[in-house]
């Protein structure tokens, strides 16, 4: 009996993957998957009521029925992304020193959508000829969307945290143990979001409390939570590209983009010397080292 269960949960979990598979390869769209998964869950739930007397029977087919009931609603937010935009572009974001004069630049990397283009070269054309400069371009296509889709499931059930600029704001507040104005006025800017200024603000607010010197001009991107850990950030491709062309010779990123930094560095050939920490104090060794006369740097 046991068997059999594990039988129908595979067939249901294959079955599922199959048009999972061809969604994501842009062969059928979001509305169509999602009413195969509608459909199929209908089935089965019409074959529960039908076999409800035959004990044996009704339990499989109850084990597909939920399993369909569950792959929809996980599926079901996919219908808030059909208006998604036919490309994502990472423009250039100047650096920001939020605390003037002490050397530490958050790095942002500004993100247009658009709409309607035919290809990633049409999209540069376009921009270029605004005068905007493109790091980079993305199709958006139906991986895309599964991939944003995730993530803000993930989000939604606290098992992936991306901070608001507010909550950004309140950890690093609360990491220095005090909020002050300087800090209000880096979030008024408008082209801050996200949350990888956390560990630049945490930094540049060590530099303001006396405790640390900088003479450097050091790119920093990494989020934080308020006990100072520095966490994972994205677009680690076009931090390191804008790091270069403001002539920024030092990136310090969190521990857990080291690896794809190395790659992306490789690829770029960029003349950055990249640094990896894992909380703000261990960031705040590495800039007295890059200042040490005969240090790193």
């Amino acid at each position: 009996m046991n068997k059999s269960r594990i039988v129908i949960s595979v067939f249901s979990i294959l079955y599922y993957i199959l048009f999972l598979y061809l969604y994501l390869q842009d062969i059928m769209d979001e509305f169509l998957f999602l009413f195969i998964l509608f459909i199929s869950f209908i089935i089965f739930l019409i074959m529960f009521v039908v076999f409800r007397k035959k004990r044996v029977t009704k339990r499989k087919i109850a084990i597909a029925t939920c399993i369909f009931l569950l792959l929809l609603c996980y599926e079901m937010p996919l219908i808030g992304y059909y208006t998604a935009p036919s490309h994502l572009a990472y423009t250039y974001l100047e650096p920001h020193e939020a605390l003037q004069g002490s050397g530490i630049y958050s790095i942002g990397v500004n993100q247009l959508n658009i709409e309607n283009e035919k290809s990633k070269q049409a999209v540069k054309k376009l921009l270029t000829k605004q005068n905007v400069d493109v790091l980079s371009v993305i199709e958006v296509n139906n991986k895309t969307i599964y991939g944003i889709k995730n993530r803000q499931i993930l989000e939604w059930l606290h098992l992936r945290n991306e901070h608001s600029p507010e909550e950004t704001m309140e950890n690093v507040a609360q990491y220095l143990g005090r909020e002050d104005d300087w800090l209000k006025t880096f979030f008024n800017h408008p082209d801050i979001g996200g949350d990888s200024s956390g560990l630049s603000l945490a930094l540049s607010g060590r530099i303001k409390e006396g405790d640390l010197t900088n003479k450097l001009p050091i790119a920093v991107t990494g989020a934080i939570n308020k006990n100072g850990a520095v966490l994972e950030v994205g677009v680690i491709k076009e931090k390191i590209q804008i790091t270069e062309k403001s002539g920024i010779p030092l990136l310090i990123i969190p521990n857990e983009n080291v690896r794809e930094a190395i790659g992306i560095q490789k690829e770029l050939k960029a003349n950055v010397e990249i640094y990896g920490v894992s909380s703000v104090d261990e960031a705040v060794q590495l800039i007295k080292d890059l200042n040490t006369d005969g240090g790193v740097y």
